[in-house]
């Protein structure tokens, strides 16, 4: 058994829309492997390049697409029953204390572009030869 459910949706200070999601599984018995998924959907044509030349932009969408997802998935296997909703709480809290500020950045979209961007041309590299 799956959980798919939404956690939570928090609109950051950067306006970026990061979504919770529990997608535990059941996995024996009473025990669970407690996933906790954080995703932030970036419109590619919404952001604001400042570190790239205006004619390079468009080579940039065109090979990460118009929409780019960030995704973060925090794990803990073999978690009871009664332990799993304090887990999941514990997870979120956590990434939220620790990784917010940093998501929260005015250059955060630009920066997960152009790594996507970088990441793309150096598979692209491996793939051609």
């Amino acid at each position: 058994m799956t959980e798919n459910k939404i956690i939570s949706a928090i609109s950051l200070e950067n306006d970026l829309l990061i979504s919770f999601y529990d997608e535990s599984r059941k996995i024996a018995g009473d025990r669970w492997q407690v996933i906790l998924t954080a995703r932030i959907q970036i419109v590619t044509d919404q952001v604001q390049f400042t570190q790239v030349d205006p004619e390079k932009r468009s080579e940039i969408i065109q090979a990460v697409g118009r929409q780019v997802n960030y995704e973060k998935k925090l794990i803990r296997n073999f978690v009871g029953d009664k332990q799993k909703e304090e887990i999941v709480k514990a997870l979120y809290d956590s990434f939220m204390q620790i990784a917010r500020p940093y998501l929260s950045r005015r250059e955060f979209a630009e920066r997960f572009i152009l790594k996507t961007y970088a990441d793309s041309l150096e598979k692209r590299k491996w793939v051609n030869s």
